[in-house]
């Protein structure tokens, strides 16, 4: 298989639940991105109402991104970095955050998600998705909560 045709697409918009055949950990990797995108950014304000989140799977890669489903604050990309299919949710909540957070960089002034001045970083630790402040090595919140607990 190659990108040109994938074995397996799925786009959704970001604030919609995820298709039933999603696999389960990007599922909950996109639920806990997306509850955060709205968290402790810094810059111009981006609005994520008409963007989706797009997934291309061949053999057993994944490649990540958002797709326009009308003007948005911010474009459409895809990228693959060695991201596997089976993973485990905690797995894919890390990669998918580290992912946007550098697409989002790419964009004039836009810092996301930060503490005081400085990025937080999307980490393993104890078994957990986490955001760290790098400078004091703390862990923030766990990657889903930076408004805090989920409803």
């Amino acid at each position: 298989m190659s990108w040109d045709a994938p074995d397996r697409c799925w786009q959704f918009l970001i604030a919609d639940d995820p298709p039933t055949d999603f696999p389960a950990a990007w599922a909950t990797a996109t639920r806990a991105v997306t509850r955060d995108l709205g968290c402790r950014r810094h810059g111009r304000p981006v609005n994520f109402a008409n963007l989706g989140w797009h997934f291309l799977v061949c053999d057993e890669w994944v490649a990540v991104g958002f797709e326009l489903a009308g003007d948005a604050d911010v474009g459409a990309y895809q990228r693959c970095l060695g991201y596997r299919l089976e993973t485990t949710a905690v797995q894919a909540t890390v990669w998918l955050a580290d992912d946007v957070q550098y697409e989002l960089a790419g964009f004039e002034f836009v810092q996301w998600p930060i503490a005081e001045q400085r990025i937080l970083i999307p980490r393993i630790i104890d078994d957990q998705a986490v955001w760290v402040d790098p400078r004091i090595d703390t862990v923030i919140a766990p990657i889903g909560e930076l408004c805090g607990p989920p409803d």
